[in-house]
Order: C-alpha cells, then sequence, then structure tokens
C-alpha cells in the first residue's frame, strides 16, 4: 500500500502546485484589467494599489511602469530610462514617440531627428515634424515629398501647417498647387479643407460667402446660376461634380449651355467629373465624355477612364489609359495586369508575356490570373515550409508573443496585437511561419491569417488559408450544394474567423451577418421568433450564412462572382452592374463601383482558389470561375426580381463613402 500512498501524495501535491500556479497567473490578469482601468480613469490610488499585486519581474510588469510613466511628470530621464528598460516592447516605441514629439515641440531638431531615427512606423504628426526638420536642414528631397504630402483631400494633424507654411515661405504653394488640392477636397466633399484653402487664396480668386453651402443645398441651381468669377468657378465644378454623381446626362446638358463661360482647364475638368461619374453608373457614353477632358485630371479619373475601356471592350483606350496613369498608379498590380491584357489583345503577346511573367509569381487575385495567361507555367512558386520542433521552440521563448498571449487572455487585443507585431520585427521567414502556428494553436486565427501572410520566400498555404469550424462549414456547404472553398474563401475575408467578430455597422459573427438580414433569414427557414438572436453562434451563423450564399447564388444566374458581390452590397445592386450584353467576369468585377465591394469580390475568389488547391479540390482556373457574366435584364425585371430582397447578408459596401 505504501507505494499507493506516495503516488496518492506525489498526484496531490502535483495538484495543488497546478492549481495554486493557475489561481496566481488568474490573480495576475485580474490585477492587470483593474490597474489598467483605473489608469484609463485616472484613479491613482486605486491604479497603485493594484500594480502592487503584479510582480516586478512579471511579463505584464511593463505596462504598469508604462502607465506609471504617464500618469505621472514624464520627464526625458524617466522616458529614456523606460526606453532602455524595455526595448522588447511596443511600449518603448510609444514613449520614443512621445520623447520625440517634446524635441519637436521645444524647436530641438537635432534631439527630434536621433529618436526619430529610431522609431517603427511614425504617426503623421511626426512625420510632419520630420519634413519641417528635414526642410529647414536644406535636404533637396524635403519640398518635393512636402508638395505630395500637400496634395491630399483629407485633413492632416496641426504639424502639417507648418511644413505647408514653409512651402508657401518658399513660394512653391502656387495658385495652382492651391486649387489643385480644392478640388481634391472637393470630390471628397471635404467642404472644411476646401473652406480653408479658400481663405488662403488671393482675394479676387476667392468664393463669395456660403457658395459651396448653396452649390451643395442645390447644386442643378447653384450651377445654372453661378456668377463667373473665379471663385464661383470653383464652386460650380463642385456643384457639377455633385450633379453628375446622381445623373451624368443632365450634368452634360447643364455644361453644354455653361462651359464657355470657363477657361480651358476648368471645362476640361468638368468634362472629366461628369466622364468619371457616368463610367461609375456604367454609362456608354462615358469614354466619349473623357475624350472631351483630355488628359486625367486625377487619379481617380484616370483609373476609371480605364475601366470604361475595359468595360466596352476598347482595348487600344484601355493600354492608352493605363500608360497615361502617374508611375505609382501604372505599377500597381491592377493595371499591370491589365496593361499586360491589352497588350495581348493587341495583338503584342511577348511584351504581355514580360508583364504576365513577373506578376505571376505574386500571391493574390491578379497572380492567379496572370499565371492563367502564361502560354507556359513557370517555374512553380517555392516549395512549401513546413515548421519544425525547433522552430517551435524558438519562437514560444520569444517574450514578446508570450506577453501577447497574456494580454489577450486578459482581454486587451489591441495591445496584444501591437506585442505580437512587435516581436515579429526582424524574423525570418522560418519563424514567422512557426509564429503563424502558434497562432493557430492559441486559436487566435486572424493572427495565424496575418502572421503567415508576411513572408516574402517560404510560404506555408495552410496557415495563410486555415480552416477552422471545418465540420460546420462541411456540412452546411454539402446541404447547400455550395462549393466549400468558396464558401471558406468569403468566410475569411469576413471575419478572419474570428468568432465573435463585429463591424463597425452591426454585422456578427464569422460571415458577417447583419440583424435585419439575419431576421429575414430565420423567417425564411421557419424558425422560432427570436432564433436570429443566436446568429453570432457559429453554428447558426454558417447555417445562415450558407443557405443565404445559395439563395443568392440561385436568384443571379448561379453565377459565384454575383452571389459574392450580393452578399456584400446586395443582389439589386449585383443586378445593376451587369451589362447590357454578356460581359467577362474580370471585367464586371474590375468595373464594380463600390471599391469595397470590388475588393472583396477578388479576394474572396482568389481565397476560394487557394482553398481548393488546400483541400485536394479539382479547380479550374480562375478565369472560368469569373465566367462570363449574363447580360442585364429590363429595368422592370430587376425591379421585380429584387422586391423584398436587396438585402447584403453582410455591411452594405458603399452606403457611405465607399465608392472609388
Amino acid at each position: 500500500m505504501k507505494p499507493v500512498r506516495q503516488l496518492f501524495a506525489a498526484t496531490t501535491l502535483f495538484l495543488i502546485a497546478t492549481l495554486g500556479a493557475a489561481h496566481a497567473l488568474a490573480s495576475v490578469e485580474n490585477a492587470y484589467i483593474a490597474a489598467r482601468e483605473a489608469f484609463q480613469k485616472k484613479q491613482t490610488a486605486r491604479f497603485e494599489q493594484q500594480a502592487a499585486r503584479i510582480p516586478a519581474d512579471h511579463p505584464l510588469a511593463p505596462y504598469v511602469r508604462f502607465w506609471r510613466l504617464q500618469l505621472g511628470r514624464t520627464d526625458e530621464a524617466a522616458m529614456l530610462a523606460f526606453i532602455e528598460r524595455h526595448a522588447d516592447t511596443p511600449l518603448s516605441n510609444r514613449v520614443r514617440g512621445d520623447l520625440a514629439l517634446q524635441y519637436a515641440r521645444a524647436g530641438d531638431w537635432q534631439a527630434f531627428g536621433r529618436q526619430y531615427a529610431l522609431l517603427h512606423r511614425p504617426d503623421q504628426e511626426l512625420q510632419c515634424h520630420d519634413l519641417r526638420a528635414r526642410m529647414l536642414a536644406g535636404e533637396a528631397s524635403a519640398e518635393r515629398d512636402g508638395l505630395t504630402l500637400w496634395r491630399t483631400p483629407r485633413d492632416l494633424p496641426s504639424s502639417c501647417d507648418a511644413v505647408f507654411a514653409l512651402l508657401d515661405e518658399r513660394g512653391l504653394l502656387s495658385t495652382e498647387e492651391r486649387l489643385r488640392r480644392l478640388r481634391l477636397a472637393l470630390d471628397t466633399d471635404n467642404l472644411r479643407l476646401a473652406r480653408d484653402i479658400d481663405a488662403r487664396l488671393p482675394p479676387e480668386l476667392r468664393m463669395v460667402r456660403d457658395a459651396l453651402t448653396s452649390a451643395q443645398a442645390d447644386a442643378t441651381r447653384f450651377l445654372a446660376r453661378a456668377a463667373n468669377t473665379p471663385g464661383q468657378r470653383e464652386a460650380a465644378l463642385y456643384a457639377l461634380t455633385r450633379v453628375a454623381r446622381d445623373d451624368p446626362e443632365a450634368a452634360a446638358r447643364l455644361w453644354e449651355s455653361r462651359q464657355d463661360d470657363f477657361t480651358e482647364d476648368e471645362w476640361r475638368y468638368g468634362w472629366g467629373q461628369i466622364a468619371l461619374h457616368a463610367a461609375r453608373r456604367h454609362d456608354g457614353r462615358a469614354l466619349r465624355w473623357f475624350y472631351r477632358a483630355g488628359p486625367p485630371h486625377s487619379e481617380l479619373q484616370a483609373q476609371w477612364r480605364a475601366r470604361a475601356a475595359l468595360r466596352a471592350g476598347a482595348w487600344p483606350d484601355v493600354y492608352h489609359a493605363i500608360q497615361a496613369m502617374p508611375e505609382t498608379l501604372r505599377d500597381q498590380a491592377v493595371w499591370r495586369y491589365w496593361r499586360a491584357r491589352a497588350l495581348k489583345e493587341l495583338n503584342a503577346p511577348s511584351q504581355a508575356n514580360q508583364l504576365f511573367a513577373p506578376l505571376s509569381r505574386e500571391i493574390h487575385y491578379y497572380g492567379l490570373l496572370a499565371q492563367e495567361e502564361l502560354p507556359v507555367k513557370l517555374e512553380a512558386r517555392p516549395a512549401e515550409y513546413k515548421v519544425t520542433p525547433d522552430d517551435m521552440r524558438q519562437i514560444e521563448s520569444l517574450p514578446g508573443l508570450r506577453r501577447a498571449l497574456l494580454l489577450r487572455r486578459a482581454g486587451d487585443p489591441a495591445n496584444a496585437v501591437a506585442e505580437w507585431d512587435w516581436a515579429l520585427r526582424g524574423l525570418d521567414d522560418r519563424l514567422i511561419l512557426a509564429a503563424a502556428e502558434l497562432a493557430r494553436r492559441e486559436n487566435w486565427h486572424d493572427r495565424a491569417i496575418v502572421t503567415a501572410e508576411r513572408t516574402r520566400e517560404l510560404h506555408d498555404f495552410d496557415l495563410r488559408y486555415i480552416a477552422p469550424y471545418r465540420d460546420l462549414a462541411s456540412a452546411y456547404s454539402s446541404q447547400h450544394g455550395l462549393d466549400e472553398a468558396w464558401v471558406y474563401g468569403l468566410m475569411r475575408q469576413e471575419s478572419r474567423f474570428v468568432e465573435h467578430a463585429r463591424s463597425s455597422v452591426g454585422a456578427q459573427g464569422l460571415m458577417q451577418i447583419m440583424p435585419a438580414t439575419a431576421r429575414w433569414i430565420s423567417d425564411q427557414l421557419g424558425l422560432k421568433r427570436g432564433a436570429q438572436a443566436a446568429v453570432r453562434d457559429p453554428e447558426t451563423n454558417i447555417r445562415f450564412g450558407t443557405w443565404y450564399l445559395r439563395h443568392v447564388y440561385d436568384s443571379l444566374h448561379r453565377s459565384p462572382v454575383l452571389a459574392t458581390a450580393a452578399y456584400n452590397a446586395g443582389p439589386g445592386r449585383a443586378r445593376r452592374w451587369q451589362a447590357e450584353e454578356p460581359l467577362e467576369g474580370a471585367i464586371y468585377v474590375e468595373t464594380i463601383p463600390f471599391v469595397e465591394t470590388r475588393e472583396y469580390v477578388k479576394k474572396v475568389m482568389a481565397n476560394a482558389m487557394f482553398y481548393r488547391a488546400r483541400f485536394g479540390a479539382e479547380s479550374l482556373p480562375l478565369k472560368e470561375h469569373l465566367g462570363v457574366i449574363p447580360a442585364r435584364a429590363s429595368a422592370a425585371r430587376i425591379a421585380a426580381d429584387t422586391t423584398g430582397d436587396e438585402r447584403p447578408a453582410s455591411a452594405p459596401a458603399g452606403a457611405g463613402s465607399g465608392e472609388g
């Protein structure tokens, strides 16, 4: 009996030790949560009380010291000491940024430069301080970078004002530059910025008071009556843009009657705006109006000129539109692909293949399409790498990743992600994949995917395209006769497999279903009242999402492209974006007016291809999966088909400012 008693005693001691360790861990986590809450509320005494419960050598102790630094007087010596002590955490970067900001505000540009050079991903405020410092130091490239910064329609931090003041002092902010930014601001309805720019124009060029408000309230009336003065002409161009968004034909008629009152640059810009919005609405006259506009006046005009030519099948115009783009735009994957396609259509296969070949090695939608266009498949992408036990031991020993997992468990996702990303800096592909595997094992699905996507030479597509909830997804895909890879491609794009994901507009769960859509699906399935309340539960979410996907698939010519667009933006929009004649699927996708939906469809369709390969399923080329989109039905037919069926499953892309 003695050995039995010894075994029992040893087991008891082990359990006590294990439970004690778990209790201690939970106690520290609770103290961390309470200390964080006290810090956020600036309750110093309560903060110190909770902070005292966290051991000085605990992985989360740096956060206690960081909060204490924030609550106290952040003097230079204390900040420098913190940066040195905690260089292995992103907190050191935050403190370094704060210190650099102090130096900038004091005008100590040498000290600022020393800290700025060591910062990882400085924010816009610090970037502008750095740009100012470079301009003061006489760097030749600084003025060019300052002008690039100026040419944005966004509101910028106040630190950027000093950069623009220097540009102005040096005579680099010409009237043309100011008008250029004014138009960019008006294109995005940033009236606050537009008014600020207008106020800084010479008096004779300014708009009259409330001109933009009047143009916004009744664009047609304002355009018809706008006075022939420089400022009012700019306001009239804004009014013209607003009319063109809703009715390009009406805008064209108005512009025909008013264009003689404008300068050549102004009336060409006006035709460009009419053409841009006509192209977004798939109006066949868009190209004709682009011709009247001459060279594009903005990157948006340049891109939609190419899309209008694609839609019309005018391959010479596609090629020339892309050639006319700025180099930075032309070198994007999307336009490299379509330039190559245009060359191929124009019987220049050798030149086309020179573009297709390097693009085919890239892991995305256009890489897949480019690979299919090549006459002979090039060498395969590098063989997949599978992490080894030694890789895992190395990655599990990194303090930053351990800290990230503790922060996640303590309900602090923002700091957890920051720690994770900080720990990955400088790692080779082998260890990056090991980190992705660690995230997968911890069911941190979105981190597993994002981490695996960071590799440059070595890849593991099982990690890039993880397949959690496989039993549920397979069962419901099979029940509804759907391609499981397509369902996974959509789910990956919607939520990155975050079970309780919730979008800013309320879409929920793995397949991101809107509450109204969930209620409608529940009614269609004949479920009891309130059944949709469980939509965040994985099984309910996948059941509802796959049912809805099959529903839109059947109602939209059994086209995966149309169904995917409908899932995101609603069936009515997917139908309205069809052409009057059958259209290549890739061209349909490229000319979706809403940038969010356009990118969504590309990613879902590419994801599905990678999942098919992972699941070992037979697969057609992506171009065949995209297929040919049938011709659009009549307006009356569309109205009849979409009655009661306008809702998207997930957030409606482009419902606000998603056009682009």
